[in-house]
């Protein structure tokens, strides 16, 4: 028995299809011409059968059509990042994915990187407003960064999918509150420049009570480097001159975090 029953009348757009009740109605227009089709459950559909329609109309409907007749949870890695195009293309959106390695490995590249795929600026400006919300989601109101660890678990998820060294300040209060969370400077792959000038300016401007320092190793790999602990020096001297000492200093890899503050033991009384 078929899962759908066509009505007989296959219409232009503009001409109202066959009248149907409340969410039964489902309009599916057809990239390949300006088709409007009517159609209708014949029966109840078990959960295969719903999988298998959504299928079937995967390569039919834009990504705006299948999230207003199916919801976003059915949206392929494909049509998610069509919805990112100046112009709807399933299959310059399968392309770009192929070229990349995938869709994970597309949402990892920067801006610059995804243009050079053949993208343009402002789809690689969607795409990484699209990476930006997803990192600014795992933020929980009101939290606390009062230890290593915390800021650690803190700054993984920002630093997820990175391809360039990246510099950054957490504003934090005496409660250990988060006040501001910025990204102060960009660099290549394996450097970044920052001056504790710059880094305090933006602490104070905030009125941090203390200030996190932070960034990333797109290797992966967190240890740290001479320049970094020479950093790291510089800020704790300036910190302590203007009040507002350094909570920490993290560099971030791949799932991994090293802690200033727990390695060299700055909690410690001599």
């Amino acid at each position: 028995m078929p899962l759908w029953h066509w009505p007989e009348t296959l219409v232009r757009h503009g001409v109202p299809t066959r009248s149907l009740p409340g969410s039964l109605r489902c309009p599916v227009r057809f990239r390949s011409g300006p088709w409007e089709l009517g159609v209708r459950p014949l029966r109840a559909q078990s959960g295969m059968e719903v999988h298998m329609k959504r299928n079937l109309f995967s390569d039919i409907l834009s990504a705006a059509e299948t999230v207003a007749v199916y919801g976003p949870e059915v949206l392929t890695d494909a049509q998610i990042i069509e919805a990112m195009l100046d112009a709807p293309s399933l299959s310059r959106a399968t392309e770009a994915m192929a070229i990349c390695g995938g869709f994970q490995a597309l949402l990892s590249f920067g801006p610059a990187e995804i243009m050079k795929i053949g993208l343009s600026e402002s789809e690689a400006a969607r795409i990484a407003v699209l990476v930006e919300v997803q990192r600014r989601s795992t933020r929980k109101p009101g939290e606390k960064i009062c230890s290593p660890r915390a800021a650690g678990a803190y700054l993984i998820p920002k630093a997820r999918g990175l391809t360039e060294e990246v510099f950054g300040l957490v504003c934090l209060n005496a409660k250990g509150e988060v006040l501001a969370d910025r990204i102060l400077s960009k660099g290549t792959a394996t450097a970044c420049l920052i001056s504790p000038r710059e880094f305090f300016r933006e602490a104070l401007r905030y009125g941090a009570t203390s200030a996190l320092a932070w960034h990333n190793h797109p290797s992966g790999d967190p240890t740290p480097s001479r320049e970094d602990m020479a950093l790291t020096t510089k800020l704790r001297a300036a910190g302590e001159s203007l009040g507002v000492p350094l909570a920490d200093h993290i560099v971030v890899g791949e799932n991994r975090w090293h802690s200033f503050r727990a390695a060299e033991g700055w909690d410690q009384r001599p």
